[in-house]
């Protein structure tokens, strides 16, 4: 008896949570914080791992506004 109770509050808490979170993902800001300097924004010239990752993923997300 007591196990559909609990499963009934885990799904009400379950839904909460998704309601609170949403306005979490509906923001569009995007912070990127590493623990140093990335070099460039320009992905044919960088030339560390830290730069082309923070290129293609700042590049990935440009282009998908656009696609819309």
């Amino acid at each position: 008896m007591t196990q559909p109770v609990s499963r009934k509050w885990w799904l009400a808490l379950s839904i909460a949570a998704a309601l609170a979170s949403a306005p979490a993902f509906a923001a569009k800001d995007v912070v990127v914080a590493v623990g140093s300097n990335f070099t460039t924004l320009d992905p044919y010239d960088a030339n560390d791992t830290l730069s082309q990752a923070v290129a293609k993923s700042f590049y990935q997300g440009c282009s998908a506004l656009i696609k819309r």
